[in-house]
């Protein structure tokens, strides 16, 4: 009976002990994860707030930046609105076929895919060069490629550049003028700057009628 019993509480121990072990492995895992998810975002973050504050530093964000402050970061689409370059002009001069064109693919991904020569020693992509010299092209010789519609993450001017429409007449059709950057912001930070009434959908529809009523000229 006391063998029994010593047994028993020698086979409850072992379970404490294992169940205790079991427990410190999932807590040491937890940890673990834990720790490789803020190590991530904590990059990521930090990458971010790098990037705004070159964006700041360059003056891409007010629309005076220069050409040699393109990196490969940046997407074509934030190129050609900082620029206020039609991203079809760009695709076209960078020679990417319609069907593979994505505004949101980074140049340094582009790079390595249409581009036979690779950077070296942390150079920037031979494709950031390049799309300078479509932007400087661009200046000397600018081509209204059209737009099929107006989107939130556009400026004023980069919508007058793509369709050839005056920058001041659709300030003046807005209300508003050349000021405070309003040229360059972004169509939704725009609406939200100047309490624009009825927001974004209501600044993008009068800038609509305006390209409609102006073509009717």
């Amino acid at each position: 009976m006391s063998q029994s019993h010593g047994q028993t509480t020698i086979t409850l121990k072992e379970k404490m002990i294992k169940t205790l072990s079991n427990r410190t492995v999932l807590a040491a895992l937890f940890i673990i994860i834990g720790l490789v998810v803020t190590i991530f975002f904590g990059t990521r973050a930090f990458h971010s707030y790098r990037q705004i504050q070159y964006i700041r530093e360059q003056g891409l964000d007010r629309g005076v930046a220069s050409v040699d402050a393109i990196r490969g970061w940046m997407t074509i689409r934030y190129v050609s609105v900082a620029y206020a370059v039609p991203e079809e002009y760009i695709f076209d001069q960078l020679n990417i076929p319609y069907t593979e064109r994505n505004s949101n693919d980074i140049l340094g991904r582009l790079n390595r895919k249409y581009e036979s020569e690779q950077p070296q020693n942390g150079a920037e992509p031979v494709i950031v060069d390049k799309v300078a010299q479509a932007i400087l092209d661009y200046r000397e010789n600018p081509v209204a490629t059209g737009l099929t519609d107006i989107r939130p993450w556009m400026t004023v001017r980069y919508i007058a550049n793509s369709t050839g429409v005056p920058e001041d007449y659709l300030l003046q059709q807005l209300g508003l003028d050349a000021s405070h950057n309003h040229p360059v912001m972004p169509l939704r930070d725009l609406a939200d700057v100047t309490h624009y009434e009825g927001g974004p959908r209501r600044l993008i529809k009068t800038i609509e009628t305006a390209l409609a009523n102006y073509e009717d000229k």
